[in-house]
Formats: C-alpha cells, sequence, structure tokens
C-alpha cells in the first residue's frame, strides 16, 4: 500500500520538545464508523454534518471514508505515520472487493496528518493528487484554527475526485460552483462586447474578450457568425478562459438537447455546466479566482452595464460587410435610424412601427406604406427581420437581413451585416 506523510509543524507553530520516551501508546478497536474525534476538535453538529456527507459517500459505493483525529496519548511526532499505519489502515480495506477505503488521520496536537488510500482507490486518487488536496484544502484552514471548514472542504474534495476519476469521463460536472447563470452572465457580456477572435482551426472569428491578466472565448457556433453577427446566444455552448500562465480551461453548457455537436457527449445533460479535461486542477483553488475576477471586471465595466438599450439612441448608417471579400465598406448615404414608443424613424420621418424578440435578437420593422426603409433589402411576412447585436461598449449596432425560415428560426441567406454607429448630436 502507498501512503504519505504531511508533517504541519512547517505551517504551524512549532511544536513543544518531545520526552525521550515513546509514551504508551492506546490502541483502537476496528469498528464500522465513520467519524471517530478524540481529540475533541469538532462540536456534535459538525460531526454529524461531516457524518452525513461521508456517509452518503459509502452508500453510493465511491468510497468509503473515515476520519479519525489522535493526540499525543496514542503516538508522538516521530511515530505518528508509523501509528497510523499500523494501527489505522483496516479502515482502508473498505467495501468487500474493492478495497475502497480511506482513512484521514488528523492530529491538532501533534500539528499531523496522514491520509491511507486502499488499493482501490489509488487508481483514482494518486499521491500526487492526495497531496495537492491536502495542501489547498486542509492545510489553508487548519493554519487559521478553522478544523472544521478545512476537513469539510478536503473530505469534500476527495469524494469528488474520487467519483469523478472513477466515471473513467473526461468531463465533470460543476454546475454547483460554476453555475449556469454565471455561464450565461459571461457569454451575453461577450457577444455584446467582445471583438472576433480565432484560438483553433475547428471554429474561427468567434467572440473573444480580454479582461486584465486572462482571455475568454466563446465557440462553436455556425461559420463566420461572429463576424456576420448573424447568431443566438445559445449557439456559443463552449467557453475557453486562458490565464496569464497559458492554462486553458474549457467548459460546456447547453439549455436544451442539441444536434451531435462537437465538445458535447451522448451523457451531458441540457441545463449543467461540465468541465472539459480537469486534470489535476481543481475548481475551488485554479477556476474559482478566475470567474470571480471576470465577474467583478464585468460589474466595474460601469459604462457597458449602465449604457441604455439601443432604442434610446439615434443611429447613422456607416458600413455594411461583403461576405465574399469578408470586410466591411463605408457607406456614403449616411440613413440615420431612431426609435420612438412603438414608432422607428428613418431619416427624421416616422416609417412605420418595431418589434424586438429580445430572446432571438430580433428586431422586426412593419412599414406604414409601401416604401421600404432605404436600408431595407429583405421582407417576409409584411415585416423586414433583423438580427441585431448592439455592443454596448463600441457603442454600435449590427443588423443582419433575415429573410428564410429554418424551423422556428430566421436566417439570413445573402444580405450585408449593417453597421450603425450612435449619431452624437
Amino acid at each position: 500500500m502507498r501512503y504519505f506523510i504531511i508533517i504541519l509543524c512547517c505551517f504551524f507553530f512549532v511544536p513543544t520538545m518531545l520526552a525521550q520516551e515513546i509514551p504508551i501508546q492506546q490502541k483502537f478497536a476496528v469498528k464500522k464508523v465513520r467519524v471517530i474525534d478524540h481529540e475533541k476538535i469538532f462540536t456534535e453538529h459538525q460531526i454529524q454534518q461531516l457524518d452525513s456527507i461521508i456517509e452518503h459517500c459509502w452508500q453510493q459505493g465511491i468510497a468509503e471514508i473515515v476520519l479519525v483525529t489522535i493526540d499525543d496519548r496514542h503516538t508522538d511526532n516521530d511515530n505518528f505515520g508509523k501509528y497510523v499505519l499500523n494501527n489505522l489502515t483496516s479502515y482502508a480495506s473498505g467495501e468487500y472487493g474493492k478495497n475502497n477505503g480511506i482513512v484521514i488521520a488528523i492530529s491538532k496536537k501533534l500539528r499531523q496528518m496522514r491520509i491511507e488510500n486502499g488499493y482501490g482507490v489509488e487508481k483514482d486518487l494518486s499521491n500526487e493528487a492526495t497531496k495537492k488536496i491536502i495542501a489547498e484544502q486542509f492545510i489553508p484552514k487548519f493554519k487559521e484554527d478553522n478544523y472544521f471548514e478545512g476537513t469539510l472542504n478536503g473530505i469534500s474534495t476527495i469524494i469528488n475526485h474520487v467519483q469523478e476519476a472513477s466515471k473513467e469521463q473526461d468531463f465533470t460536472n460543476v454546475s454547483s460552483i460554476f453555475t449556469p447563470s454565471i455561464f450565461k452572465k459571461i457569454r451575453a457580456f461577450l457577444l455584446e462586447n467582445g471583438k472576433p477572435q480565432t484560438f483553433r482551426n475547428l471554429d474561427n472569428d468567434n467572440p473573444w474578450y480580454n479582461f486584465t491578466s486572462l482571455d475568454v472565448f466563446f465557440g462553436p457556433s455556425r461559420k463566420h457568425s461572429f463576424v456576420l453577427k448573424d447568431f443566438r446566444e445559445d449557439d456559443y455552448y463552449e467557453m475557453t478562459i486562458r490565464d496569464n500562465d497559458g492554462s486553458y480551461y474549457q467548459f460546456i453548457y447547453f439549455e436544451k438537447s442539441l444536434p451531435e455537436q462537437t465538445f458535447i457527449r451522448p451523457n451531458m445533460k441540457a441545463g449543467n455546466v461540465y468541465w472539459w479535461h480537469p486534470g489535476d486542477k481543481f475548481l475551488s483553488s485554479d477556476v474559482w479566482p478566475l470567474l470571480v475576477q471576470i465577474e467583478d471586471e464585468i460589474i466595474q465595466n460601469s459604462a457597458v452595464n449602465d449604457a441604455k438599450h439601443f432604442t434610446e439612441y439615434q443611429w447613422v448608417l456607416k458600413q455594411e460587410f461583403h461576405p465574399m471579400e469578408r470586410i466591411y465598406m463605408d457607406i456614403e448615404n449616411n440613413d440615420t435610424l431612431s426609435f420612438s414608443g412603438k414608432h422607428f424613424y428613418v431619416n427624421g420621418r416616422n416609417s412605420g412601427i418595431f418589434e424586438i424578440n429580445t430572446t432571438e435578437r430580433i428586431l422586426a420593422l412593419k412599414t406604414s406604406d409601401a416604401k421600404q426603409p432605404p436600408f431595407a433589402i429583405f421582407r417576409m411576412n409584411d415585416r423586414y427581420n433583423y438580427r441585431y447585436l448592439f455592443n454596448k461598449e463600441q457603442r454600435k449596432l449590427y443588423l443582419v437581413p433575415l429573410d428564410e425560415i429554418e424551423g422556428n428560426d430566421l436566417i439570413c441567406i445573402e444580405g450585408c451585416t449593417l453597421l450603425f454607429e450612435i449619431l452624437e448630436l
């Protein structure tokens, strides 16, 4: 059985000198109990909380974890590891035939802890992964004399790690921490304020935004959809975060069942956020700080967050995008567009009424006479339909003429993307 000892003395204050004689050891009877708090580190309520989590882990067949606290009545600093190995490893046998036991031994007084993994757990929880969990989940709270929170963090991380590794999957469900609402908030921000960027050959010209010390990239969607501005938010279901040391973190989220798509696996379910290839990384320590930074910067960008809706501005048509050349070209006529109440105005003239579908990002214009707006191209069901994108940071409005229905979606076949800029009075 592989094992290791983590000496906590270097993290805590220096322990007092030990007597030269080894104290008489008190052996524990091996019983099927989950939490044995000989040091009285935890309150009864805290023991119940820990026991409840561990019991659920037992019942799910993930691993049979046992938590034991000991002090200098049982061993000393020099013999701590030997004592745990010789006296407590019976707990690590776990379920019969699986050898999936895990013993977590903690000594507050001796400033040491040790984790023993059964042979059946080692394939899913390596020594390296266990050391990382101890260093990043247990130790920080122990240093603050918060043994309960540190133990709770560590045990929860161990269970999550073993559970996900045992599934032999290349992704893990992280929705409880990286919630769908956070994913959608970041996505909405990038679609409104990002720029086209290519991160890989699989997809190109998708939304990208550079935060202070990291980049966020969304993909994939229909080819060139970000350049054409012809998209819906749920077209972008894959988020990649690249931090300042070059590490990549990739997440998947989709609102409804989709046909076979790159990055989406058959056993992924709609409404969940999945982390692709987490490896030896942890969401709490490696990814969560990045998400906090992203949300903070979105909030701090008050000029973007406080921006009015595009209907509250006057616009002047400046450019149109030509798909063949894939460039925006200047327009000389500079037609203006504005909105008031339910009416829209072209070059200052009341030209009809408008409706907005915020979910699909569609602006529908219905003219009051047979004359079409000077910038209109396609008319369908008595209306001119445009996919719109209001870039709050750049103060620009993109309109894509839509001329055909595919299922329940309006799609663009050959119309040019129109670029409007705010008309400064």
